[in-house]
């Protein structure tokens, strides 16, 4: 099926046989941060680490950031957030930015489709699925053609699982207007870039003339082709219906992040040479919106979008609204969020209520009993596809990425995540959340645990193998 995210059904099943024969484990290594140290930093900006346009912030401009943080929310949430945020994985906050949310597909598209047709000089596309995309009417392989035989220079980096339905004669009309093109990991074993099979970019950026940048959530897809808001709400919807996902568009400074990213990633497929010093600019200042860039790969032994994940929780102090497209957490994850409902944070999860891809579906819903009992509130639509990947803490720290909350997107794939210190945001997306909640149903312990018994089969099923789904 066209456009699908996960892993197919007989595919996962020889995949998981493969890696129980090589003994792998998944979440292998995972760091156990010490959070009470934590507690104990200072909580003024002096613990931080800061970058803007011209380097490490020093002086006034350090003031003004300092200054700025303050007026973002109440010292103790932000104490601890900025906490989580910097301290867990040591990845900088980056001041200068400014940001847009983007919701669904056509909006998401309209910002990118605009940002191609006018750049300058360069568009660099990294995504886990790309096949053509319309919006307006506009295919997005014929605007790329059109841009790259412009002069433009159009460099694509697609997953060769991921986008295997990109069609050959595609590929070879974007090649001879210009565009270069390269697979991640090919499938094929007689390809000498041929990786690791389990490994994929599950990343989804687009960085054009190193001014702008966009990520989160969409791949490039027809299932986005409309709005999930466009849907009739009457009865249940289906994955070719409008699916629900969450993008963020950024300038400032933290497009250079994204950009190094995209050169560390091409360089190490062994892609067509580029020259990286003609991909960066000089950072410019766009805004007052400090962020940061969580990128994880099994390169690097950090996994900043897990710790980040967990510590973003387990700091929580006022309220937890997690929307995950896939969601089998490990027994931390877990843990982390009933201790914050323990300790009396609004811990709100919002979850799809059809999938494609069932297993996961079946393993994540093994968790649901725990955690209700715990005090968590789940709620899962049925109204749209939830493929949205974000977290609201305490308004004030709001993620938008690719990472889902599962083992795969953890310990496997090459991720994404914007995480965005700003009350002003954080209220968008806070109310992007509770505009969710109006469609969705909420699930109460009572009545999940009257469930036929036949999902109760299939949830113990699929929780065996969730390590590796």
């Amino acid at each position: 099926m066209p456009g699908i995210e996960r892993t197919p059904l007989t595919l996962s099943l020889l995949l998981s046989a493969l890696l129980l024969l090589a003994g792998c484990t998944a979440l292998r290594g995972l760091p156990d941060p010490d959070f009470r140290a934590l507690h104990k930093l200072q909580r003024d900006s002096k613990a931080l680490t800061m970058i803007g346009p011209d380097g490490q912030l020093s002086g006034s401009l350090r003031q003004r950031v300092s200054a700025r943080l303050a007026e973002l929310g109440s010292d103790d949430l932000l104490a601890r957030q900025l906490a989580a945020t910097e301290a867990v994985s040591g990845a900088p906050l980056i001041a200068g930015n400014a940001v847009a949310l983007l919701v669904d597909g056509p909006e998401t598209y309209a910002a990118i489709f605009a940002a191609i047709s006018t750049a300058a000089d360069h568009v660099n596309i990294e995504s886990y699925i790309f096949e053509d995309a319309i919006h307006d009417g506009v295919s997005l392989l014929a605007l790329l053609e059109q841009r790259a035989r412009a002069g433009i220079r159009v460099n694509l980096l697609y997953d060769a699982l991921g986008s295997s339905e990109l069609e050959a004669a595609s590929i070879e009309r974007l090649q001879s207007a210009g565009a270069r093109l390269c697979a991640y990991n090919p499938l094929n074993p007689l390809d000498n870039r041929s990786g690791d099979f389990v490994r994929r970019t599950h990343r989804k950026l687009v960085v054009v003339d190193a001014r702008r940048a966009f990520s989160g959530g969409l791949n490039f897809s027809a299932e986005y082709d409309s709005a999930s808001s466009s849907i009739i709400r009457s009865g249940n919807a289906t994955l070719k219906d409008g699916w629900r996902d969450t993008h963020i568009q950024m300038d400032g400074p933290a497009v250079q992040v994204i950009q190094k990213l995209f050169l560390r990633s091409w360089a190490q497929q062994q892609c067509p040479d580029l020259l990286a010093v003609e991909y960066l600019r000089q950072p410019e200042d766009a805004g007052q919106i400090l962020l940061r860039i969580d990128a994880s790969s099994p390169d690097d032994d950090a996994f900043a979008t897990y710790v980040a994940a967990l510590a973003g929780v387990s700091f929580a102090n006022k309220s937890i609204d997690l929307t995950m497209a896939y969601f089998a957490p490990d027994d931390r994850l877990q843990r982390a969020l009933i201790d914050a409902a323990a300790r009396g944070v609004r811990t709100r999860i919002l979850l799809p209520g059809f999938s494609d891809f069932s297993g996961l579906l079946y393993a994540g819903r093994a968790h649901y009993d725990a955690l209700l009992q715990a005090g968590v509130e789940i709620f899962e639509e049925r109204t749209a596809f939830i493929h949205a990947k974000t977290l609201v803490v305490d308004g004030i720290r709001s993620t938008v990425g690719s990472a889902n909350w599962d083992y795969r997107s953890f310990s496997y794939n090459d991720e994404l995540n914007v995480v965005v210190i700003d009350a002003d945001f954080g209220a968008r997306m806070a109310g992007l959340f509770e505009q969710d909640l109006r469609t969705a149903s909420p699930l109460s312990l009572q009545t999940w645990r009257q469930r036929p018994l036949w999902q109760k089969l299939a949830e113990r099923f699929w929780v065996l193998w969730e390590r590796f789904l």
